[in-house]
């Protein structure tokens, strides 16, 4: 029997972590504090010293096996990823499942890919790009969609090809693949894979044809952009292996708000002579085209390092240790990279679920708003903009949104974070104008905060407070169960807000997600008793217009500071 998912945070060995980051903290407060906030200079060296050392702490505990590595992989937009999606049809899908051998546990699960499918089907989606990052060049891989026991779909890679050679949990050093895909002037995708045999060990290019596919981009003005289901992009939050090893994804708005077209496929010649072509309908019913860049944190192996009865034992040990030495040895080297400014940091935090971070949002009426922006004092190229909270919001409005939350990471406690919305010119970003830690914490405004009195318990109702006496924060309801009439989605515009968050200064965090974060219980506003004393109460109405709670807990990667 296999242990059901369980939203695990993105480390293991967390007190020890907690414990040499707390001796970290201590020493950079000291040294920060004696210079004050400054400019970017001073920015600069508390990142390059406060992150480089938790990247160094991390490296530590990844060569042992008791954190999980992060790796960041970019999809390139030249040539662009597509996705060519062909059906299984229901008669089929038994045979094809004999086929490809899944791995015990393991069925086919029917998806929605795009918001226009009139149902979930049975898929093979081929997905061809061009990758840097974690490895480099152009990739392959034949892809099904599985139920792993959870009842949630997920991708499965059954045939992986990697032209310049790769590292995966199958190999794991897979050898070169040679093939193309390619943009060719006049907006013309050309790809052709032709089938290999191994000679020696080594993959030998044949004559003969896998699959081939030539695909005119449409004029600009003639393009069909599409969007996909949270279903699909979901399927990615965890890539299975055929050996049951999985790699644990992030991502942000790249992909699941994507610049995404769809190619009518009588319009694309393609040749599919692949050993999956008897099982498929013979035309694909998608042929998708990603026209912007694919942003990823990679956990790769995820269950390799916290086992979860998929992969057989004898070989997730000898994966392990392969696992522990190769990512040991790469977070080491960015760790040097991060120390020395040459690197991102990449700070893994989960956001625990127990007590739930809860979000309470209050509409800044039109008359405030210019009271509202002066009490801001915004960098000059931003400016307030309206949103939707969720998708099928009759209209965008202006928002004032506090959020609560524990957190566990290069920083362990609670935080409580003001924010609005604003446009920079390019899109909707979140920007926190005021952040409070009941513990000392990085902050890039004046560096570390001080340790600000924060109470976030769940009992038989949610209780909060931020603050003390009359300037404080107080709330308390009852967190309703999930279900049909409490469960929502926040929207894409919402949750794509938070890729690229600001602070008031104008530094900049990118944040990595999965699809955990556009889940949230909707609280009655009418069930919320509140009392606001904090400063952005004149601007907004004595309650809250929405409250949510997180569904459950959820994992982040952030580049803070960017």
């Amino acid at each position: 029997m296999f242990e059901p998912s369980v939203k695990r945070g993105l480390w293991s060995g967390r007190s020890r972590g907690r414990l040499v980051t707390a001796v970290a903290l201590a020493a950079l407060v000291v040294s920060a504090c004696t210079t004050g906030p400054g400019g970017s200079q001073t920015l600069g060296s508390v990142k390059r010293e406060y992150y480089g050392n938790h990247a160094q702490t991390q490296a530590n505990l990844i060569a042992v096996g008791q954190a999980q590595p992060v790796v960041e992989f970019t999809v390139q937009n030249s040539p662009p990823s597509v996705f060519w999606n062909y059906p299984i049809p229901d008669a089929q899908a038994g045979a094809f499942e004999s086929f490809i051998g899944l791995p015990p546990g393991f069925s086919l699960a029917k998806v929605r890919i795009l918001d226009s499918d009139p149902a979930p089907r049975y898929w093979l989606s081929l997905n061809i790009y061009r990758v840097t990052g974690i490895t480099t060049g152009l990739r392959a891989e034949w892809n099904t969609y599985v139920d792993d026991g959870t009842g949630v779909p997920r991708f499965m890679i059954i045939r992986a090809r990697a032209a310049e050679g790769s590292i995966d949990p199958i190999g794991p050093l897979a050898k070169p693949e040679p093939f193309t895909h390619s943009l060719d002037p006049g907006d013309v995708i050309t790809t052709a894979l032709n089938k290999t045999v191994i000679q020696d060990g080594t993959p030998v290019v044949t004559p003969d044809n896998q699959f081939s596919s030539t695909i005119s981009l449409p004029d600009p003005a003639d393009r069909d952009f599409v969007a996909p289901t949270l279903e699909w992009t979901g399927a990615n939050d965890f890539i299975y292996w055929m050996n049951g090893v999985n790699d644990r994804i992030l991502y942000n708005s790249n992909v699941h708000n994507a610049s995404m077209i769809s190619v009518d496929p009588a319009d694309v010649t393609i040749a599919n002579d692949s050993e999956f072509a008897p099982y498929l309908e013979p035309n694909p019913q998608h042929v998708l085209v990603y026209l912007n860049k694919l942003e990823f944190a990679i956990g790769p192996w995820w269950n390799v390092t916290e086992p979860d009865g998929r992969v057989e034992e004898g070989e997730r040990l000898s994966l392990l240790s392969f696992k522990n030495s190769l990512y040991g040895g790469q977070a080491n080297q960015n760790a040097l990279l991060v120390q020395t400014g040459n690197a991102q940091p990449a700070v893994r935090t989960a956001i625990e679920g127990t007590p739930p971070g809860a979000y309470w949002h209050w509409k800044v009426p039109g008359g405030n708003l210019a009271a509202f922006e002066t009490a801001l004092n915004l960098p000059a190229y931003l400016s307030l903009a309206p949103i939707r909270l969720e998708n099928d919001d009759a209209s965008a409005e202006h928002w004032l949104t506090l959020n609560v939350y524990p957190v566990e990471g290069s920083e362990t406690g609670l935080r409580a974070e003001w924010s609005t919305y604003v446009d920079d010119g390019s899109s909707i970003k979140m920007i926190t104008v005021e952040t409070r830690a009941d513990h000392r914490a990085p902050d890039a405004v004046s560096l570390f905060t001080d340790p600000y009195p924060i109470s976030h318990t769940e009992g038989a109702t949610l209780d909060t407070t931020v603050g003390s006496g009359a300037t404080a924060f107080t709330s308390s309801f009852s967190v309703p169960p999930a279900g049909p009439g409490t469960s929502i989605v926040a929207s894409t515009e919402w949750v794509g807000s938070n890729d690229i968050s600001l602070w008031p200064n104008g530094i900049a965090d990118r944040t990595y997600y999965d699809t955990s974060f556009f889940r949230k219980l909707d609280v009655d506003p009418a069930t919320v008793t509140v009392s606001d004393g904090s400063q952005w109460a004149a601007f907004v109405g004595p309650t809250p217009d929405r409250v949510w709670v997180n569904e459950g807990s959820f994992d982040t990667v952030v580049n803070p500071w960017l």
